[in-house]
């Protein structure tokens, strides 16, 4: 039995499993019936954790997302994180496992650790995919995640020649369901033959005055595109800000705004920024390309404003206006104040 194997990634205060672990668990779910269909090959789902201690909820959660086998890596040296520490106890039950595939969240920590682990097993490693598929070549069947390349203008499916096949996958890019009626196998494995972190903490410098722009869980979000550039003026980006602090919601940017310099990079959603799944996604002359699209197109309701009736964006909007969202921004800002 070939095993897809998920690693969770914990939050080490409350030792729960973090909400992108279950997306990646139900996306690892529908592979296994995928590559069933294709060639009949039989997978299953391997959540596998490294901790000192685990929540019991967390673990029957894995279990209604879609994995058959919970391994619990354990040891002390687990309790906090360390990049070195913690891919050296993976890559010693990889020894054991072999698994076919390894999915990361593309988290800051599953950013530092996949490509250390992968390292480590001389394979390759797709970062920040937008999709995950199998597909079949030759009558050979392999693992097919996608992201945007070549200036994020293209999208590039990457068939790996090695093994184990890996790839990341960032927050939101795929939704969790809790629905499978999965009797699941509780594994626990203590690894040995880790070596102390090398790596030390000299100094620890933070800005108070800075803000991250969180959009995990925001319900409306405004994005202020290229459309609402005039000569770098954040007159309208202002007033963007005015109307969404009106009404409660969180303002972003694509990423031609953030390359010249009107708003920062922590307001940039695309496959170099953030990923949103709001309520409602209203895009003020947004033009739509490949890279905004991978971090906004789930987002349940559309809304675009454009005055080019051809623009990419209505493409994927439930809701088109072609106008120009300076004068709605006016209109909006008029009504509210």
């Amino acid at each position: 039995m070939k095993k897809i194997t998920v690693y969770c990634e914990v939050n080490h205060l409350n030792k729960k499993i973090a909400d992108v672990s279950y997306e990646l668990i139900t996306k690892a779910y529908e592979l296994t019936k995928k590559a069933f269909g294709l060639t009949n090959e039989e997978y299953i789902v391997e959540a596998i954790v490294l901790s000192d201690e685990i929540d019991d909820n967390s673990i029957k959660k894995t279990f209604a997302a879609g994995a058959t086998n919970f391994v619990f890596v354990k040891n002390d040296c687990l309790s906090k994180f360390s990049q070195t520490v913690f891919a050296q106890c993976f890559v010693e039950y990889y020894i054991q496992s072999r698994p076919e595939i390894i999915i990361f969240p593309a988290t800051p920590i599953g950013r530092i650790v996949a490509p250390r682990i992968t390292t480590m097993l001389n394979t390759g490693l797709v970062a920040d995919c937008t999709d995950l598929d199998f597909v079949v070549r030759e009558n050979k069947m392999y693992f097919a995640p996608t992201r945007p390349t070549f200036g994020s203008e293209l999208m590039a499916t990457i068939l790996s020649k090695t093994l184990p096949q890996c790839a990341t996958v960032r927050e939101k890019t795929f939704k969790a369901e809790f629905d499978k009626n999965i009797e699941g196998a509780l594994c626990e494995f203590y690894p040995n033959s880790y070596e102390e972190n090398r790596i030390k903490l000299v100094r620890s410098i933070f800005d108070k005055e800075s803000s991250v722009n969180d959009f995990l869980n925001a319900k409306i979000v405004f994005v202020a595109g290229y459309g609402l550039a005039d000569h770098r003026d954040k007159k309208y980006f202002l007033r963007l800000e005015e109307i969404a602090k009106i009404i409660g919601a969180k303002v972003g940017s694509t990423r031609k705004i953030v390359d010249l310099g009107i708003m920062g990079h922590e307001y940039q959603i695309g496959q170099t920024g953030s990923t949103v799944e709001a309520d409602v996604y209203i895009a003020f002359g947004v033009s739509g390309a490949i890279q905004h699209v991978a971090g906004m197109k789930n987002c349940k309701t559309i809304v675009a404003i454009n005055t080019d009736e051809n623009a990419e964006i209505f493409n994927y909007a439930d809701y088109k206006i072609v106008a120009d969202a300076k004068m709605i921004i006016d209109e909006l800002l008029e009504k509210l104040r």
